[in-house]
């Protein structure tokens, strides 16, 4: 039975990934490094240690900690917002509603930092709608390892059977098949991602499309 629901926080309640990719290939760029949205791709979800520590490996990026290289591209980032401003995802605001309404638990569960998760709660004024909030900064592994999903259900004093994740990358739907839960994909049609359908119990690419009895019908 459904009683739980979790929300990924970067590409489902917050659209920063073009953000993240676009500052993420400016840096890299300037340091002589080409790379393209579609590499960073497989990146998506997992925490930014083990982002670039994949980076460092893949492109040969030297003289910068993985430290230098986060706080660097967050405050590309950080301009970048400051011009252009922190949008939701289209329809999300209102299926956190609804889902609050028809009395349902919620949460988000992030392989952000605290920062970024406040960031999102306070400019989306959602803050009301979430019970608990998990980081992949309390986890000693980001996705797809199921820590920040387990630990948002221990929060919540809920079996991992009866949550639902929301997530928009294979990573996380990884994550939470493994933590035991059911998954909806969300495929950004503005930012297209193959094979989500593989790891996702269902597939949308419009929240206001996605209704409480199409949730519900995942765990009867």
């Amino acid at each position: 039975m459904l009683k739980a629901v979790i929300f990924d926080m970067d590409g489902v309640i917050a659209d920063t990934e073009p953000g993240y990719k676009i500052t993420t290939i400016e840096f890299l760029a300037e340091n002589g490094i080409t790379i393209d949205k579609d590499y960073l791709i497989q990146y998506t979800g997992v925490t930014n240690e083990e982002m670039w520590t994949g980076v460092f490996n893949d492109t040969g990026l030297s003289g910068y900690t993985i430290q230098e290289c986060i706080n660097i591209v967050d405050h590309k980032r950080d301009l970048l917002m400051a011009k252009e401003g922190l949008q939701p995802i289209p329809g999300v605001i209102n299926l956190i509603r609804r889902f609050h309404k028809a009395g349902y638990t919620l949460a988000i569960a992030s392989s952000n930092n605290w920062g970024e998760i406040n960031r999102a709660a306070d400019t989306f004024a959602i803050r009301p709608y979430f019970d608990v909030y998990a980081s992949g900064e309390e986890c000693a592994h980001g996705k797809p390892h199921p820590d920040v999903f387990l630990l948002a259900a221990k929060l919540l004093e809920m079996d991992p059977a009866e949550c639902l994740v929301i997530e928009d990358s294979k990573n996380g739907l990884k994550a939470a098949n493994r933590a035991g839960m059911r998954s909806i994909g969300f495929n950004n049609p503005e930012f297209y991602q193959e094979g989500l359908s593989e790891f996702a119990d269902l597939l949308v690419s419009d929240f206001d499309e996605l209704t409480i009895k199409m949730c519900e019908a995942l765990f009867e």
